[in-house]
């Protein structure tokens, strides 16, 4: 979906951004395409602020394998703690909002950095542009296939929710209660298979570099393990006896 171009631009963007060289100044959505305005600066000298490479290694983690659990384990450190040092990163690159409500740019940004691994950091438009340049990144959305995997509703409410809104803010722009919103998307991430917004973005990103193969029929949104509709069958069909009855049969004659 991403055009080797784009990838290689939202490539150099996340070595920008960790390097300090550019700074996010605003992004936006459209239902085609997601963009991102950033601005060049001069290179950061030794004694400006720099992330450090703890931080950088466990953000990038977070945003590619959209969980922090794992990550906060192997880490000896709380979740809160993961948290803070990602809100603490996306400060740095000039965002203002909590790591919940990112948006899915920056996200894919990370993924094509990983997937393509460039040598050079340095942004294949902008080399030459001056600094303090705005510059702005365009991609089409890869959410546009999600269309396939859930239900009319599904869609529009977690369309809203990768846009960044919350659930009290989609029930208010869909006129409906925030538990409606809420059945809604928890119905669409079991579709989905991901637990929550960060999974959901990192599948996204995923999906813009590889785009992936439409379902033949939508996928169930309830999902019952198999082992447990086995052992329901069998407690249905033979209901195990109580202590009494087993303490009253009859001991086999030896």
């Amino acid at each position: 979906m991403f055009a080797s171009a784009e990838r290689a631009e939202l490539a150099a963007l996340w070595d920008e951004l960790l390097a300090g060289t550019c700074k996010i100044e605003s992004w936006s959505n459209t239902e085609a395409s997601w963009s991102i305005v950033v601005s060049r600066r001069p290179r950061p000298s030794g004694a400006n602020p720099t992330l450090r490479p703890r931080d950088v290694e466990i953000l990038e983690r977070a945003l590619l394998s959209g969980g922090r659990k794992q990550i906060a384990v192997e880490a000896g450190l709380s979740c809160s703690s993961i948290a803070v040092i990602m809100q603490s990163c996306f400060q740095f690159m000039g965002l203002a909002c909590l790591p919940s409500r990112i948006p899915g740019l920056l996200v894919a940004a990370a993924h094509a950095r990983h997937h393509h691994d460039l040598c050079s950091p340095a942004h294949p438009s902008g080399r030459d542009a001056p600094f303090s340049s705005q510059h702005i990144i365009t991609v089409p959305r890869p959410d546009a296939n999600l269309a396939a995997w859930l239900a009319p509703a599904e869609h529009a409410v977690i369309h809203l929710l990768i846009e960044g809104m919350t659930y009290a803010e989609i029930a208010h722009a869909r006129r409906t209660s925030v538990r409606t919103v809420a059945n809604q998307v928890a119905s669409g991430f079991r579709r989905l298979d991901v637990s929550g917004r960060a999974e959901l973005l990192c599948l996204l990103a995923r999906w813009g570099l590889t785009p992936p193969v439409p379902p033949a029929r939508r996928p169930p949104s309830m999902v019952v393990p198999a082992t447990r509709r086995a052992t329901s069958r069998r407690s249905r069909r033979s209901p195990e006896p109580s202590l009494h009855q087993q303490c009253l049969s009859p001991s086999p004659v030896t």
